[in-house]
């Protein structure tokens, strides 16, 4: 009998040593797998950001056309650059006049070294052929390749922009508004938003300017412009001594208010930018206080002075803009 109970505790000790077993190893199997899982969802994400990186298509000679108001068609043609195979899945829109997007879906796939013209008709409530419309495909990675249009002999806007700076400016969009008390302590843009053309404007009177500026940074890092950034004009009244007028960045809103204060404005990559000029003084220190040529009249020539961040670094660019006639 004492032997009988001394064979049943060996069996059960010996059952509960198997138990154990297998639930260490059960625990230490399942352990192994979900870091195996674990390792393989980090390769994954390592290796989808990498391709992603090194995904380049860029979309050239780009070209747009309204056969029909509300109808805009896409000219490009499209190259990819990179070393991986792109996939662009959505076509974006920007009519710049109406301050309205449009999308369409798009089902291409490029591989390195592929060149493929295309086109593609997006519809944009009250789009018409006088307006101006900024355009980029959306890649399946998240990327963007903005439009661009391509000079002679295959050199970019990018590139030529690098000659000067990151940033271009379009000629064709540059107004001035009249400035006028709301009655309230406000100042609004009188003719907003459409302005009047630039390039003849009155003197003594308060004004303000719009220009239309694009980043065409080649590593497609958002630019933010600070309170310091300024409109200036010389005027070469004497051959000996110049006089100069400033009109420092603003906010506007909806209704062509001037805000008394300033936000921070971003620049993200190949989208045309529209930026206010109108304060006497930097609102970064200063209320809003509207500005003018004063006394001074006839030619004069016109900077941007632009201040602030692209991407982690600061940024500064000085833009001989254009010319203007003061009367």
């Amino acid at each position: 009998m004492a032997n009988s109970k001394g064979f049943s505790s060996v069996i059960g000790t010996t059952f509960m040593v198997l138990v154990m077993m297998f639930l260490g190893t059960s625990v230490f199997l399942w352990t192994l797998s979900q870091n195996t899982l674990y390792n393989e969802a980090v390769r994954t994400t390592n290796q989808e950001e990498i391709d992603r990186i090194n995904e380049g298509v860029v979309a050239l000679g780009g070209n747009y056309s309204v056969p029909g108001e509300g109808s805009v068609t896409v000219l490009a043609v499209l190259k990819n650059t990179g070393s991986v195979t792109a996939q662009l899945i959505n076509l974006w829109v920007l009519d710049t006049n109406k301050s309205r997007y449009a999308n369409k879906l798009v089902n291409l796939n490029l591989n390195p070294g592929d060149i493929k013209p295309v086109m593609y008709t997006v519809l944009i409530p009250e789009a018409h052929a006088n307006h101006t419309f900024v355009s980029w495909f959306v890649t399946a990675r998240g990327n963007t390749v903005p439009l661009e249009r391509e000079f002679a002999e295959g050199v970019t806007v990018a590139e030529v922009a690098q000659g000067i700076g990151k940033v271009g400016m379009d000629f064709d969009t540059f107004v001035y508004y009249h400035v006028i008390s709301a009655g309230d302590g406000t100042y609004r843009m009188q003719e907003y938003p459409d302005g009047i053309e630039a390039f003849s404007i009155p003197k003594d009177i308060n004004i303000a300017f719009r220009a239309k500026l694009t980043n065409y940074d080649v590593d497609k890092r958002t630019i933010n412009l600070n309170s310091h950034s300024v409109l200036w004009m010389i005027f070469p009244t004497q051959p000996t001594q110049v006089r100069c007028a400033y009109w420092y960045a603003v906010n506007v809103d909806d209704t062509g208010t001037i805000q008394d204060t300033f936000s921070t404005i971003s620049m993200p990559y190949g989208i045309p930018t529209t930026i206010y000029f109108a304060s006497i003084q930097d609102l970064g220190a200063y209320s809003f206080s509207p500005s003018s040529t004063g006394k001074y009249d006839g030619p004069a020539a016109v900077f941007l002075c632009l201040f602030g961040t692209i991407g982690a670094h600061g940024f500064g660019q000085n833009i001989p803009f254009v010319s203007v006639y003061c009367s």
